[in-house]
């Protein structure tokens, strides 16, 4: 059935690039343009945040053509990456002055603390206003978790069934169908996951940290501790669990798909007459063609799932240093209250990190697998 199945591929490929007589034969630029037209890869813009497009414009990224990954160097991607700290870099710098200038107050009236109920106002005084400078970047970070995961999900919805096309075109039904069929599931169970769940979850953190920092005889950094492992563990692990499964599937589908191409192939060259030869060198050609345009449009989209990721990637890193070093500079000035609310929040801002990091790598790798089993 398979090779059938294949037969009537090289029919339909033949009537697809069927062109009137003419003295010059159709290119293989010819082809692979023809192809990119017909696959809808020019779709994955829409795909795209305006953030993510500009991202791509500063590291060389031009297209989901083969030659749209050209431009990109480690330089360039270096310089992209430095220019969205630097566009996202004063907030923070501001939020971490205004941090130290509560600690230092806090230290001072500590140093003078004469023992009665008022130094307890003090402290609980510092501890709020840590809390309105330091927990609303932090909402704002979930709201960057949920756009960039979406944006990433819309994204792949567009591109799942493109690369599965040209997959297919490039006679590997086996490897597109399989790819498709998991990462439609993935990309959903994601989705919802991280808006579900995963977003909550953060802002019970945050939630708890704040009580911690409100009230001395509460103390919920042992809580906050356990959710951070327990995400971690959970990462790794879905993580580990979605590479060997896909790997698995598609590995085995590629090698299905190549010994069905080799059948056709000799099936093509010796059953039909006078021009089994050439017509088995003209499949060949066209699914080197669509080799071709899948590897670039593969390529690009892992340039454009990287975009999607990286700024709010770096906005997290960067709201992580601060809390960091606002808690190291509370530990140094004695400062327990507003440590414990900066640590708390840093575990927070840290599985923020960790879930874009797994979800950009979830998808770049499942490209990867694809583009290098299906060969």
């Amino acid at each position: 059935m398979k090779i059938k199945l294949m037969m009537l591929n090289v029919l339909m490929m033949m009537y697809i690039f069927a062109f009137p007589a003419s003295a010059q034969d159709l290119s293989p630029d010819d082809v692979i343009s023809r192809l990119y037209e017909e696959s809808g890869a020019d779709e994955l813009y829409g795909g795209l945040s305006d953030e993510a497009d500009d991202f791509l414009d500063d590291i060389g990224f031009s297209g989901f053509l083969p030659d749209g990954v050209d431009g990109i160097s480690p330089e360039s991607v270096l310089t992209g990456i430095s220019n969205t700290l630097r566009e996202n870099l004063t907030a923070p710098l501001r939020a971490l002055s205004c941090i130290i200038g509560i600690i230092a107050v806090a230290a001072a009236f500590d140093a003078v603390k004469t023992g009665d109920s008022s130094d307890e106002v003090l402290s609980l005084v510092t501890g709020l206003c840590a809390v309105s400078v330091a927990a609303p970047p932090l909402l704002d970070l979930t709201n960057d978790l949920c756009s960039a995961v979406d944006s990433s999900g819309k994204f792949m919805l567009i591109y799942v069934p493109v690369i599965s096309g040209l997959t297919i075109a490039g006679g590997r039904e086996s490897s597109g169908a399989a790819y498709c069929a998991a990462m439609i599931y993935v990309i959903n169970a994601v989705t919802q996951t991280v808006s579900r769940i995963v977003v909550p979850l953060i802002k019970c953190v945050t939630a708890m940290s704040v009580i911690s920092s409100a009230g001395e005889g509460v103390r919920l950094s042992g809580v906050t501790e356990l959710f951070r492992k327990a995400a971690r563990f959970v990462l790794t692990f879905c993580m580990s669990l979605f590479a060997a499964f896909l790997t698995m599937r598609t590995i085995v589908a590629a090698a299905a798909d190549s010994l069905t191409n080799r059948a056709v192939k000799f099936a093509v060259s010796s059953f039909v007459p006078l021009v089994g030869g050439a017509l088995s060198d003209a499949y060949q050609t066209v699914l080197s063609c669509v080799d071709v345009l899948r590897a670039g449009v593969g390529a690009a989209a892992i340039a454009a799932v990287f975009a999607i990721f990286i700024p709010a990637a770096v906005r997290c890193t960067v709201w992580l240093s601060v809390t960091s070093i606002g808690s190291a500079v509370c530990d140094l000035f004695g400062v327990s209250r507003v440590s414990s609310l900066l640590r708390g929040l840093s575990g927070a801002v840290s599985v923020m990190l960790a879930v874009l990091m797994c979800v950009m790598v979830m998808y770049i790798i499942s490209t990867a697998i694809l583009l290098i089993a299906a060969k």
